[in-house]
């Protein structure tokens, strides 16, 4: 089985976040890491692996310097990794650019952290799975495979969801998934040579088609404003008026 694991690196939560200018941050003694979400996906891909055989791919976009980061990943026990190198933060461009890099790849399961602590945007699996045009189980906290189909188990506060989907498909992962292990000396040694493949932006932005736009949808409902001077009479001219909308 070929698993892709969707990677972020972050700012350490634990680093101390200096400001250079009101919006940019030093980059002085920072240190990154892997969105901690992501590590729980890292972790359960490689159980499965472990149990059905394959290989665990790690695939980001992000800095060059990245793949110091990556390596972490690849220390836990992850097989190889991709390294989309871009500027790209908004998750419209990075969806697209993970789509094409995955599709090329070929893949029977994507694995990721349901959020990223940093911008806690969680945009990006269901917009790649709309780009792939694969089924998305999000928030997931088990994970059971059999055959060609995945069943998994979602927790919400007064209720247990049972999803059963098929093959390929993308699940992103909860906190109480999994303990994800440590790195062992002989793997963080192994992490040093195993192989990560940079794609540079500019190699592959010819063939994806990236507009982004924003549009304001204006409302056709229209607001009435009382004057709050009397709040007796503010009540009277309200009652009126949702009477002559037949609310009342």
């Amino acid at each position: 089985m070929k698993i892709i694991v969707l990677v972020k690196e972050t700012f350490d939560t634990e680093a101390k976040i200096l400001l250079e200018s009101p919006n940019n941050i030093s980059q002085k003694d920072v240190k990154y890491i892997i969105n901690p979400y992501d590590e729980f996906a890292i972790e359960e891909a490689l159980r499965i692996v472990e149990k059905f055989g394959g290989e665990v791919i790690l695939c980001s976009v992000g800095r060059e310097d990245s793949q110091i980061t990556i390596r972490s990943g690849l220390a836990l026990g992850a097989d190889r990794a991709k390294l989309i190198v871009s500027g790209a933060t908004d998750s419209i461009t990075v969806s697209k650019f993970l789509a094409q890099s995955i599709s090329q790849e070929g893949f029977d399961l994507i694995l990721a952290g349901w959020v990223a602590i940093d911008d806690n945007n969680a945009q990006v699996p269901a917009r790649l799975s709309e780009l792939l045009q694969i089924p998305l189980v999000n928030v997931v906290i088990e994970i059971e495979i059999s055959e060609d189909k995945i069943i998994c188990r979602r927790d919400s506060d007064d209720k247990i969801e049972i999803v059963e989907t098929g093959l390929p498909a993308i699940i992103a992962v909860q906190r109480g998934i999994n303990e994800p292990r440590y790195p062992t000396v002989k793997n963080i040694l192994q992490a040093k040579k195993k192989k990560i493949e940079f794609l540079y932006m500019e190699k592959i932005k010819e063939k994806v088609n990236i507009n982004i736009s924003y549009d304001v949808i204006q409302s056709k409902r229209k607001g009435l404003l009382i004057d709050g001077s009397s709040p007796q009479k503010a009540v009277t001219i309200l009652v009126e008026k949702l009477k002559e909308a037949k609310v009342l």
